[in-house]
């Protein structure tokens, strides 16, 4: 045989190797649920219903012995005995096991999901979905992240002073233009630091920012909070009129707050 008919069939089995990994199916439900008993059938199916109705954020994957929900990594998972179900449980549900009916499950002790209880009648399946979907609304509100939050509403404030506000990314943050720049928006892991022009401030809120690309965005605050949006909401008003000016007079005092002694 050639060198090159040896080649072609190394490369041949190696590739019916990868698509035999790839087509790997995942659907095993008949196995997993082979041989068992009707009682262990029925929880497993009233199980996953119910998981499943949760949220469609939730994915089920039928492994070859098991059944595994996830969300951005597993949560549940489900063992189908002969005449009951397993059920593991991350260990951040345990906090809502408030009638203490979770055990640890023993060789899983350093695992994410190392809590379980055994369900053998339907009755006993409430407490176990009530205890899932408790958690599920817990990570749905803390992924909420507040920075976001603060973000998104200031951005929306700004975008509605006028039909003639336009906005556009850049990695200096998110930059809003009337005729020219007048407002800049930067994403802090403390809250959001807003630029914008050298506007009149007698309440002394504003700082002067060092020397940048986006001159003459000379004046900075902080927005940590929600009260802060209306704090300086009034002063980017004012920074959006300075934006149609003549940019001679728009530069005003400019050279004095960048270099000044």
């Amino acid at each position: 045989m050639s060198d090159v008919n040896v080649i072609s069939s190394v490369d041949k089995e190696a590739s019916e190797r990868k698509t035999k990994l790839l087509n790997v199916d995942t659907s095993c439900y008949e196995d997993i649920i082979f041989n068992k008993k009707e009682i262990a059938v029925k929880l497993l199916d009233e199980f996953d219903k119910q998981i499943l109705n949760i949220s469609g954020n939730i994915k089920r994957n039928y492994l070859i012995r098991n059944v595994v929900y996830r969300l951005n990594k597993k949560i549940i998972e489900v063992q189908v005995d002969q005449s009951d179900i397993l059920i593991s449980l991350h260990k951040n549900i345990k906090q809502f096991d408030y009638d203490d009916k979770l055990l640890i499950r023993k060789g899983y002790e350093k695992s994410s999901l190392c809590y379980f209880t055994k369900i053998d009648k339907l009755d006993d399946l409430d407490y176990v979905i009530e205890l899932c979907r408790n958690y599920y609304s817990y990570i749905s509100e803390t992924s909420i992240n507040p920075i976001d939050n603060l973000f998104n509403t200031l951005s929306f404030k700004i975008n509605s002073i006028n039909t003639n506000v336009t906005s556009h990314t850049t990695n200096k943050g998110l930059i809003f233009k009337n005729k020219r720049n007048f407002t800049i928006l930067s994403k802090k892991k403390y809250g959001i630091y807003v630029r914008l022009l050298n506007v009149e401030d007698k309440n002394n809120i504003l700082n002067i920012v060092g020397r940048t690309s986006y001159e003459p965005l000379c004046r900075y605050f902080k927005v940590l909070k929600e009260e802060d949006i209306d704090i300086i909401m009034p002063y980017i008003i004012k920074s959006y009129e300075i934006s149609k000016y003549n940019p001679i007079d728009l530069k005003h005092n400019f050279i004095e707050l960048y270099y000044s002694e």
